[in-house]
């Protein structure tokens, strides 16, 4: 018979991920962010107003909309400015890290050894800012597992460099 083991683990050795120095975001990002929050702001609200003008809404229906408008851009403004400076990305031995988000934060953690392939994309708004984001695919997954936007040239190119050096993987 197999001596099977699988021993507990006590939770105050383990190691950290939260110890690890985060690396910022290039704040071109944070204006990239400002200038979508200001166009869908100005698309969402002239939108509203061109629309009562031509349809002409009842007025319970108008106040309700904007009232609705008003929550989802005050709640995205404060996402922006307060979720921004939480955005931050992590080299480690074994894997990445990449967290964001203020009301929802949430943390990814990429083990190296998972990671199948990795892209930098930059659309045309990036293009004008120089910021790129970097795309980290596993096994499955047609959309990427992690993304991290708004990295400037040095630092997308050392971060591709590192995942597909520690994830052994052939750039071509």
């Amino acid at each position: 018979m197999l001596n099977f083991e699988n021993q507990t683990l006590d939770i105050d050795e383990l190691p950290r991920f939260e110890d690890v120095d985060g690396h910022p975001i290039d704040t071109a990002y944070l204006k990239v962010l400002r200038l979508m929050f200001i166009f869908w702001f100005i698309l969402s609200f002239g939108g509203l107003f061109i629309l009562n003008y031509l349809v002409d809404l009842p007025a319970i229906a108008f106040i309700t909309i904007l009232g609705f408008l008003i929550l989802i851009f005050a709640f995205s403004f404060v996402e922006i400015e307060k979720g921004f400076p939480r955005r931050k990305f992590g080299i480690r031995q074994k894997d990445v890290i990449f967290q964001q988000g203020y009301f929802i934060f949430k943390q990814t953690l990429l083990p190296y050894k998972r990671i199948q392939h990795v892209e930098l994309k930059q659309g045309p708004l990036f293009k004008a800012f120089d910021i790129y984001t970097l795309k980290v695919f596993t096994a499955g997954s047609s959309s990427g597992d992690l993304s991290i936007a708004g990295l400037n040239k040095a630092d997308a190119d050392k971060l591709k460099a590192q995942i597909l050096n520690a994830a052994d993987i052939d750039e071509n």
